[in-house]
């Protein structure tokens, strides 16, 4: 409990505050949010829950292939390894979440569940054990504790320094994941167990992890992270641990994702006034002149493949595009005004300049 129990040594820096305030000023449109994506909120769920499981696959550096990590991260499938097996418990434990991103609660409880999710079929995950306190007899054996009773301290400061509404949340947040990993609870798995439970705290403060995947931001600052981690843990062995650098992270990364949401929430509100057909027309007609249909798919998330690939289908016998290639690499050519009047074959590479 040394992060937590030495909070009252943090201090904040005017810069951080101004960061911190733009989040919070962010978070208090999540009712807008919620509002505006009521109508597709089962795609973002779906979405999300693909995209945490297959970033966080990649963090673990899982020894499957991407495409492998793709499909089991979409698709039920039967497992082939202990790899997989594991995989698909992570999906179990971050589909939970996602639906009920309220219900996670900062108990020793909810850490055991956790823990039993992701040893099914895999291996055992249990609490571990240190030595008690000596008797003070000179034959009388150590005696042997769960470490259950250590999350329950920790758990316990955690509650206790919310009541008190002194420090900001993602600080506290980041306080409890610097004891929480320090204190190697488990027997093992401890650190997914910690990534996991970080994303719990988050999700259930912050929503806009409803719509974005948290772990996608996590796995492109992940390099960062464990910099920041290093160097609270280094701190910590002193009994004062510095969380500043992580606490900065988080930030960060919430800083982007509420752009990302707010940036394609204006795109989402012009797309309910027309039909969903109409709206990847128009992206064509003002996008890239040569485009993917995963391009398509990153402007427009809540639209099905199956109406990308109607609306493609149509555009191209309409003669407003063309494919260039074949297969899920193939790509599309917008296909001009001038150049359906004058029938040119089109070439990918007759732009190229000798």
């Amino acid at each position: 409990m040394k992060a937590l129990s030495n909070m009252s040594r943090l201090q904040v820096s005017s810069e951080y505050l101004l960061l911190l305030l733009k989040v919070y000023e962010s978070k208090g449109k999540e009712f807008y949010y919620d509002d505006l994506f009521e109508r597709d909120k089962d795609v973002f769920l779906k979405k999300t829950i693909e995209d945490n499981v297959y970033y966080l696959g990649k963090i673990l550096n899982l020894p499957l292939t991407d495409a492998r990590l793709k499909l089991l991260s979409k698709k039920k499938m039967t497992p082939k390894n202990k790899s997989e097996i594991l995989l698909l418990n992570i999906k179990l434990a971050l589909t939970s979440l996602q639906k009920r991103p309220k219900d996670f609660e900062v108990i020793p409880n909810e850490f055991d569940e956790l823990a039993r999710v992701l040893s099914k079929e895999f291996e055992p995950i249990k609490f571990g054990t240190y030595e008690g306190k000596q008797e003070n007899t000179l034959l009388s054996e150590k005696k042997k504790e769960s470490m259950r009773i250590k999350l329950e301290q920790i758990t316990d400061e955690y509650i206790k320094q919310s009541k008190t509404k002194q420090y900001e949340l993602i600080q506290m947040i980041t306080n409890f994941y610097v004891d929480f990993i320090n204190t190697q609870v488990f027997t093992s798995q401890n650190e997914l167990i910690s990534y996991i439970a970080l994303y719990g705290f988050l999700i259930k403060e912050f929503s806009v992890f409803k719509y974005v995947s948290f772990f996608e931001y996590f796995y492109k600052h992940f390099e960062s992270f464990k910099l920041a981690l290093n160097q609270a843990n280094y701190y910590y062995t002193t009994g004062f641990p510095n969380t500043d650098y992580l606490s900065r992270l988080l930030v960060d990364i919430l800083t982007q994702a509420y752009e990302k949401v707010n940036g394609f929430s204006k795109e989402y509100s012009f797309e309910k006034k027309l039909n969903k057909g109409d709206s990847i027309e128009a992206t064509i007609k003002t996008g890239k002149e040569i485009f993917s249909k995963e391009d398509i798919r990153i402007q427009h998330p809540t639209i099905s493949l199956i109406t990308i690939d109607r609306t493609l289908k149509r555009l191209k016998e309409e003669g407003l595009i063309q494919p260039l290639g074949k297969g899920r690499s193939s790509k599309w050519q917008r296909i001009d005004d001038s150049r359906r009047k004058g029938g040119k074959q089109l070439d990918i590479f007759q732009f190229t300049d000798l």
